[in-house]
């Protein structure tokens, strides 16, 4: 329990505060809006960094996956010239070199990606068919909402079955249940035998093109390359295009993160001594992107801290100088209390709990604040962005979420405590130094 000086000594700083209700809440504000940028910087950051995180996670953290690059367009455009398909990309061969040399690895995932238009009655959609193998799911952690994932049976009987993204099924089925149902992918009809939980979407390639995975359809790989055959035409846009790619992305998993480098070492070499026509591949190493992202989530926390320092320390500056005039208003009171008995440390402790209690009161106000102020801020921009019709939504998709995290709101009420502490010792110097007979006869 306090002591009664103690609880004296809060009691005196309290009343002096109230003394002053309006020069109290504009002291307060100084804090109030410094805790209030902590708060918010720190939400943001720590949202943005949970979602890229997410998405770095959604390819795995062991995977290294190697894809497929079109050529450029200049290529692109002799070749559809001359009438002839573009050749470009990973091969069967690449997997199996990649299958024998690389001796950690779990699971090599081949994928063909296939642009194309989706059917059921009277709805359609354009969709990307990725033609897969059964063990896709658990490289990458595929969650189901209904029905069943791809098997090793219908990849080798080469069975027209398919399973929906979420997006893509709530499209085509927004009122039926998809399982068991016909969909037409092109010319050919699928039974749809499952359907995916939301995946969001993620950059999967470093060039920052984005893959939505609601809106693919997956069916065997065997399914794929015997329906659509060698050649894949895209007739989107309004034209057409002809091009060879037998896989658009090779994925292969490690059994552990320490493999991840030396195995990227190993395929980029395989690939590059058969690939002697240009460089049509690259290599994505999501471990890479979780380790930049790490440093560079520290990189604006450092950044946001030192703008919500300053802001403290023009709070503290604020504290700091109410206080040295509310010393010299109170200067006949130091006095007296000093006449009555009251020591050099009761005096600094009464200006240090006003400070302390200003400070606190501030933080305390600033903490919910700067949270809601972490949940507006984004909202605002993506409308404003939105309304302005500069792709507010798709660039600021990752600031959807932000998370107030309890170490933040721990660092916020300190630092203001600290503040308050370290803005009140010199004015309670100030004031314990004072000569009482020269105080009482203050005017």
């Amino acid at each position: 329990m306090l002591s009664l000086k103690t609880t004296e000594t809060l009691r005196l700083g309290v009343e002096s505060i109230m003394l002053h209700p309006a020069r109290s809440v504009l002291t307060m504000l100084g804090i109030l809006f410094g805790v209030c940028a902590v708060i918010a910087t720190l939400a943001v950051v720590e949202g943005i960094s949970h979602k890229m995180q997410e998405e770095v996670l959604k390819m795995g953290a062991t995977n290294i996956i190697i894809q497929a690059v079109r050529p450029p367009e200049s290529q692109t455009t002799t070749s559809a010239s001359s009438g002839d398909a573009l050749a470009y990309g990973l091969t069967y061969d690449d997997a199996e070199r990649i299958q024998s040399s690389v001796h950690g690895a779990e699971v090599i995932v081949p994928t063909r990606k296939i642009p194309t238009m989706a059917r059921h009655l009277t709805r359609r959609t354009r969709v990307e068919v990725l033609g897969t193998v059964p063990w896709y799911s658990t490289t990458y952690g595929i969650q189901m909402a209904s029905g069943r994932w791809l098997t090793a049976t219908d990849l080798r009987k080469t069975d027209n079955v398919c399973v929906l993204g979420a997006s893509a099924a709530d499209v085509l089925m927004p009122r039926d249940e998809p399982v068991g149902k016909a969909l037409w992918l092109g010319e050919y009809a699928y039974r749809i035998v499952g359907v995916l939980k939301p995946r969001g979407m993620s950059a999967t390639s470093k060039g920052g093109k984005t893959e939505d995975y609601d809106r693919a359809v997956y069916i065997p790989l065997t399914s794929a390359s015997r329906r659509w055959g060698q050649v894949l035409t895209d007739m989107s846009a309004g034209g057409h295009s002809h091009e060879i790619c037998e896989l658009h992305e090779i994925t292969v998993k490690l059994a552990s993160a320490d493999q991840v480098h030396s195995t990227e070492r190993i395929i980029t070499h395989l690939l590059e001594r058969f690939h002697t026509n240009g460089k049509d591949w690259d290599v994505l190493v999501p471990l890479e992107r979780l380790e930049a992202l790490e440093r560079t989530k520290w990189l604006f926390v450092v950044l946001g801290a030192s703008i919500a320092a300053i802001s403290l320390l023009v709070g503290g500056i604020g504290i700091m100088n109410i206080m040295l005039a509310s010393v010299t208003e109170r200067t006949r009171e130091i006095g007296i209390r000093r006449a009555m008995g009251a020591k050099q440390k009761d005096i600094v402790q009464q200006f240090l709990v006003e400070t302390v209690v200003l400070s606190s009161l501030g933080g305390a106000i600033g903490v919910p604040v700067g949270a809601t102020l972490a949940t507006i801020i984004p909202w605002g921009l993506t409308r404003a962005a939105t309304s302005l019709g500069i792709g507010g939504e798709a660039a600021l998709s990752s600031l959807s979420q932000t998370i107030v995290t309890p170490s933040a709101v721990f660092l916020a009420l300190g630092t203001s405590v600290l503040v308050g502490v370290a803005s009140g010792v010199y004015p309670a110097y100030r004031a314990s130094q004072m000569d009482p007979i020269q105080a009482l006869r203050h005017e």
